[in-house]
Parts: structure tokens; sequence; C-alpha cells
């Protein structure tokens, strides 16, 4: 059966959750949204803008009377979404009722500490195989805490991302919080599918870091990496007597009017795909780490980029447009169905490569999508593109999420991404 969920907007919580409650409580009626008494833990998950956050105690009181559901967690951010529509930077709320094995998530935040590694449910399953998270942004040493945490998850599937930040309360783990990290674990008794799209494409080849200074990087392949970048799009400083910051900043900006970035990929990734001998082969996207670049040296054609790299590291430039954002979203639910659709050989085949969404029951009972907050209509013109796309692809299941600051896949924070979260 599928889990509840309902949305609203509306500039008085009280109007904007009972609209929500109403949805809630018309699913019940429904034959696929009956409960099911073999799923006995009851946890809510809830998303809202920050127009409702200094009211975020009330709306959790409310929602535990009228769905009797105790549990919650959740987060603030600048958007939330659901099926088929996108609310961003006005009063909204999103919010789903997930019905569990007995047992199989536990909410963790500072007052709620994490299970022991190793433990078991009284199934005898893993309790730990993987966790749901939101990320206060003004954490400090966000990349080693979800490294920590990356490592304890059986599966190694750590996702979610980084809700407001500076708000009364910016995330929920049974009670409204502000500061630090929270969210949920679930045990392998819950089925999982997660994957994500960066939205890019790939322009040129792939190229090793072979200098740098700092946060630039020097040279590419041992040649200036200005050159290897102009190289890569085609492109080459030829106006007479303009000075070749001004030539090559023009030129970059008719070519990525949406923003010029690189792919990274680091050296161990890179050397691992060397030793089975696919270096032609670039990493796979979720491997890949987009980042921007943020500025450059004419003097020595160098390349600044907004993220830690180390000498042998690998980068492939790219851009990110509506188009190339739409085929990798699109390609990527489109797989997803196809394996959701397969066959009882092909299910067998991927159930041994790993895939703990992909059983015999198939549908999905809910989905969780967290985008970047750049990502909306700041990147395709209006409201509730990518909303569309995935119910296009997968059908109307029961879907909620939201914006956010930075999006976590398998233990990594990511930008300019989309995460999608299927429960089965």
């Amino acid at each position: 059966m599928m889990f509840r969920f309902g949305h609203s907007t509306h500039p008085d919580w009280r109007e904007a959750l009972e609209l929500v409650l109403v949805q809630l409580e018309g699913q019940r009626q429904l034959e696929q949204f009956a409960s099911d008494p073999a799923r006995r833990q009851k946890l809510g998950l809830i998303y809202c803008t920050e127009a409702y956050a200094d009211s975020m105690a009330k709306v959790l009181a409310q929602l535990r009377i009228r769905t009797g559901f105790a549990d919650w967690v959740g987060g603030v951010a600048p958007g939330v979404c659901s099926s088929g529509v996108e609310y961003f930077q006005e009063p909204a709320m999103a919010v789903m009722l997930l019905e569990l094995p007995t047992d199989s998530a536990r909410i963790f935040s500072g007052k709620l500490p994490l299970p022991k590694a190793g433990t078991l449910t009284a199934s005898g399953r893993n309790a730990m195989s993987a966790a749901l998270i939101h990320v206060d942004p003004l954490m400090e040493d966000i990349d080693d805490l979800l490294d920590d945490l990356s490592v304890k998850m059986a599966s190694g599937q750590l996702f979610g991302g980084l809700v407001s930040a500076g708000a009364s309360s910016t995330h929920v783990a049974s009670e409204p919080l502000s500061g630090g990290l929270s969210g949920v674990i679930f045990s392998e008794a819950v089925g999982l599918e997660v994957r994500m799209t960066q939205g890019v494409q790939m322009v040129g080849g792939e190229h090793q870091i072979t200098s740098l200074s700092g946060n630039f990087i020097e040279e590419l392949d041992g040649q200036p990496a200005l050159d290897v970048l102009l190289h890569d799009i085609g492109l080459s400083p030829d106006e007479e007597g303009q000075n070749e910051l001004d030539a090559a900043a023009e030129m970059l900006a008719r070519r990525f009017s949406n923003g010029l970035f690189v792919g990274l990929t680091d050296r161990a990734l890179a050397d691992s795909l060397d030793l089975v001998k696919f270096s032609s082969v670039r990493a796979e996207s979720h491997q890949v780490k987009v980042r921007p670049v943020v500025g450059m040296d004419p003097e020595q054609k160098s390349l600044a980029i907004g993220e830690e790299f180390a000498l042998g590291d690998r980068l492939s430039f790219c851009t990110r447009d509506e188009a190339s954002a739409r085929t990798d979203l699109t390609r990527m639910c489109a797989e997803l169905r196809d394996e959701l659709d397969a066959t009882a050989p092909k299910l067998n085949a991927l159930q041994a490569a790993g895939f703990s969404g992909i059983s015999a029951n198939r549908q999905p009972r809910g989905a969780i999508y967290i985008a970047c907050n750049g990502r909306g209509a700041a990147l395709f013109g209006h409201q509730g593109v990518e909303m569309q796309i995935v119910r296009e692809q997968l059908g109307d299941i029961p879907l909620i999420g939201y914006f956010a600051n930075g999006e976590i896949f398998k233990g990594a924070l990511y930008g300019y991404t989309g995460v999608l979260v299927l429960f089965f």
C-alpha cells in the first residue's frame, strides 16, 4: 500500500495544515492508501518553508493529534515539492505518513544518539542499513561527519541535504531543532533505492591535475589550465590588442551562460579505474563532484575551483543548462522504471548486483526528492518541471521533498543535483 501524503500553501500555517490534513484523511478511504497491519511502525515526514519555521512546534502538535503519528522528522527549506508541484520562497508545507516494518526506523539527533555499531533489530536485521539526514549548513566539518556516518551504514546509503540556516528551527527530529544534524536510521527491513542526477553536459575530455596552488589549478596534463579549457571548447582569444582575460571571459560567457563547472574525480578512484583498464571511461555520475569555476588568473593561466582537490585528481569541464538537466533527470527515472519493470531473470541479476529496493513487489510506496535550490524555476524556467518529469516516468507515486543548500548522496555532499529516494 502507498504512503499517504499531502501538500499546500497558505499565508497562515493553520490553514495550510488543515488543507494537508484534509488530503491525508481523504486518502484513508482509498484502497491504494489503506493501512497495512503488517507495518506497525509509524513515521511522519514534514518539509516546510521558512514562513512556518517559528510555528513548527505547533504544527507538530497538531499533526500528532490528527494523524496519530507520534514520531516526526523533516526540515525547513527555501522551497518544498510534492507529486507534480513545487513551492519556492512562499509559505508551503509537504507531509508524508510512512508505515514501516516494526522497529525498522530510529530517529537520531544531538539529543537522540545513534544505535551502536552492529545493533540488530528484534527480527535480527542490521539496524543501521541506511539513513536520511538533514544538516544545518552552518555546521562545521560537514564532510568529515558525512564520512563518519556513511561508514556506519551497512548499505552505504546516506542521503539527504542541507536545510535552511538561521531560523528558530531548521530541522525536526521528534522536536524542532536548530544547528547540527538529525535524521532517521533505517534497518535492512526497509527497501530503498536511491539515485542522483547532476544535470550537466561534459565538454571535451578528462584531464589530470598536474600543478596547483591553493584552490587554483595551474596545469592540466602538463599544460596551462586556461589553455586546456579554451582548447576543449574550441576557442582561442584572437582579438588583437584585447586583454587576454577580457577575451577569455567574453568567450566563456557566451559559451556557458548558465555557468562553467568541472566534474572532479579523486585520484584514488581514477587509479582504480586505470587498474581495471577503464582509463578511457569517465567515472559514473555519482562518483564525480560537480563544482563551479569561480575565477581565473590570466597571467598564470590558472582556474579557481570551489572545491578542495589534489594532484592526480581528474576533471572534465562541463556546463549546466535546461536541456542537459532535463535529459539526465529523464534518463535516471527511465532507468529506474526499466529496472522496476524487470522480468524475473533480470530481477534476480539486479538483486545480485545489490539493488536493495528491487523485489518481487516493485511498486514504490512513496518517494522523497531533494533538489538543489539552484534548480527548479531558476534552471527550468518555471516551477514544477522536475516533478512533472518524475511523474511522467515513474507514475503518480506519493512524493514529497525540498530544495536544499547542498545535496547528500552516498555520504558525499554535492551541488546542483537532484536526489531521488524510492521506498518499497
